[in-house]
């Protein structure tokens, strides 16, 4: 949690770099998919990486962050996590992929030590990831 950098801690700038803004959908457990789907908008960064944070509609009481974790802790933990806090231990799901500078898109664990479950991320609507061809005129 110390490894941590709130909203001023020198995010990825708005035209450059990875997806401002993510979209969860799918994930076959039901209690797990009404707390994670929905769009996630960059919110700081850990171990290098974006922090993703849920953007909770009124009724939502539960903060949702999707975040990288290095080698600090083993192997086994390193990757990409669902969870309420950077680092908790309460978590909702789990990527391995560790070489993407984003979330990968499938091959999420839900639950995090279960098998590979439907669940997919993908840029939201509008948002400019490098390269995409959405940030310019045409």
């Amino acid at each position: 949690p110390s490894a941590y950098g709130g909203p001023s801690a020198g995010g990825p700038s708005p035209s450059a770099g990875p997806a401002q803004s993510l979209s969860v959908a799918g994930c076959s457990n039901p209690t797990v998919a009404t707390i994670i789907q929905g769009n996630f908008s960059t919110s700081g960064n850990n171990h290098g990486k974006p922090v993703y944070r849920k953007e909770a509609a009124s009724s939502q009481s539960v903060t949702v962050l999707i975040y990288f974790w290095d080698e600090r802790d083993g192997e086994s933990f390193s990757g990409w996590w669902f969870g309420p806090k950077v680092g908790g231990d309460q978590v909702w799901a789990y990527n391995g992929q560790k070489g993407s500078p984003t979330p990968p898109s499938s091959g999420w664990r839900v639950p995090w030590d279960g098998p590979t479950d439907s669940l997919r991320i993908s840029p939201a609507s509008g948002s400019k990831a490098a390269g995409d061809g959405r940030d310019g005129p045409t």
